[in-house]
């Protein structure tokens, strides 16, 4: 019996030191697997370029500015902004994007579509006088013709990459004494556009994303924004009219800040209204 004993003890022993090899055996390949994740995502974001040309023909090109992931605070409160401007919250953007780093011109318009609908003609200038729906046929037919994937981007992609890392009314602070230095409006425009990127840059490398001309975005508006911390947003699921940020050559500064929103329906079209793209990264 005693014999017998000790055998049963050795067995439970076994069982149990096996068991607990297993189960390190088991971590350890979960704790490699969400490692290798991580190192892959990392490798991924840090082989892609902080910049990306796309050629269509003729020497005309796209520039397109590399916008990292990140968190940001969206909107404002009712003391510095309009009331569809809140609740501010938190926003986190977890996919890397390319943002145009200009408004899309007369010329690049011109060149997919065949011709040129603008009021304010310039080849150099913002196409103008195109609807939500003419841009996402922009967008499919410079898809086409390159092979990449492109959209307009959401209004939270929109206010990140405008942001670019600040918190304040404009990127350069809470009083508008610079926007002349960033922003063709309506003290220094004469009444029409301007050639795309004769402002300054905002902190990531992006120009005019005040004023010059608005710029649709993907999402419907709705004119409230969610209560709680948000992750990567793309708007309400119906609604009657899309999204405008950015402000226009005719706005005062109150209407070029980093969280002022404007909308219209998608087949509107004014001379006040562009947009710019977003290259997607597969």
């Amino acid at each position: 019996m005693k014999t017998t004993s000790n055998k049963l003890k050795l067995i439970l022993i076994l069982l149990t030191i096996s068991v607990f090899m297993l189960i390190y055996f088991i971590s350890s390949s979960i704790l490699n697997l969400n490692t290798n994740k991580k190192n892959t995502i990392e490798t991924t974001q840090s082989t892609l370029s902080n910049s990306k040309t796309i050629t269509l023909s003729n020497g005309i090109k796209l520039d397109f500015v590399l916008i990292n992931p990140g968190s940001f605070t969206m909107g404002s409160n009712e003391e510095f902004g309009d009331g569809d401007e809140g609740p501010k919250h938190k926003v986190t953007i977890t996919e890397a994007f390319y943002l145009g780093k200009f408004e899309v011109t007369q010329e690049q318009w011109l060149e997919l579509m065949g011709s040129n609908p603008s009021e304010f003609v310039d080849l150099k200038k913002p196409v103008d006088n195109v609807s939500w729906d003419d841009c996402k046929t922009f967008l499919q037919k410079l898809a086409e013709k390159t092979g990449e994937n492109f959209s307009l981007p959401t209004e939270a992609q929109w206010e990140y990459a405008c942001r670019a890392g600040t918190d304040s009314l404009w990127t350069f602070g809470d009083t508008a004494e610079e926007i002349g230095n960033y922003a063709w409006l309506d003290i220094n425009s004469a009444g029409t556009t301007h050639e795309v990127g004769t402002k300054k840059p905002n902190p990531w490398g992006l120009y005019d994303m005040y004023g010059n001309i608005q710029e649709w975005c993907e999402d419907l508006y709705t004119d409230k924004y969610s209560e709680t911390d948000t992750t990567d947003p793309i708007g309400p699921s119906s609604g009657d009219s899309r999204v405008i940020r950015g402000g226009a050559w005719g706005d005062i500064s109150d209407s070029v800040r980093s969280s002022y929103r404007n909308c219209s329906g998608a087949t509107n079209k004014t001379n006040g209204t562009g947009f710019r793209c977003v290259l997607i990264i597969d």
